[in-house]
């Protein structure tokens, strides 16, 4: 696929909110409406859920303890009918996006580096960068592309597209004549899931 988003504004996303008991399995949910910065505090989370519809995606790993969206393309100015609803519960975080604009608009979603990422994605473009720690993405229809600089990292290691394409060689060649999958179990700290129906999953070093 051909991503036609470009990169124009900047915005933070935060919530505020207290301080998560422990023992407390109640979750703490906020709905945001996208009309301005937000700040929010990530260091007592090691758990990043993100569930992202339909879109162009862009997710990179930061140096920071908060999490930063910038908001980009010709339709930016639509951003303003974008939602953001943010659920709390013990070290994870849960996002979830609504009301996302489809066409000239691309989000990225800079994360804390060492974060644990999972994201689920009907259609659209993901792409992942910079970010260590254990990954479990699913694309329905799409391009997927992640960034392996060293395949050292990883142990259990699930790679698949049902129609389409699986490229880079960091875990070896994948197999299949419908499809493409490969599965390794390597020595890393961090396990690697990854899983588009139609389109093309990605590898970059």
């Amino acid at each position: 696929m051909t991503n036609a988003f470009r990169w124009w504004a900047i915005v933070l996303l935060g919530c505020c909110c207290g301080l998560v008991q422990a023992a407390s399995t109640r979750a703490e949910v906020e709905t945001a409406t996208w009309d301005g910065p937000f700040h929010t505090d990530l260091s007592r989370i090691t758990n990043v859920r993100l569930h992202l519809h339909d879109g162009d995606f862009r997710i990179v790993g930061a140096d920071s303890s908060e999490i930063t969206i910038h908001a980009d393309g010709k339709n930016r100015a639509l951003a303003r009918e974008m939602q953001v609803r943010l659920q709390r519960k013990g070290d994870s975080l849960d996002i979830t996006f609504l009301h996302v604009p489809k066409n000239e608009f691309q989000v990225t979603i800079l994360v804390p580096r060492e974060t644990n990422l999972f994201a689920r994605m009907r259609a659209g473009d993901l792409s992942v960068d910079g970010v260590a720690g254990d990954k479990d993405l699913e694309l329905l229809a799409g391009d997927l592309s992640i960034q392996v600089p060293d395949a050292h990292d990883y142990g259990p290691v699930d790679l698949s597209v049902r129609f389409g394409d699986v490229s880079g060689g960091q875990f070896g060649s994948p197999k299949g004549s419908l499809g493409n999958s490969l599965k390794r179990d390597g020595n890393g700290r961090y396990r690697l899931h990854a899983h588009v129906f139609a389109g093309d999953l990605m590898l970059r070093p």
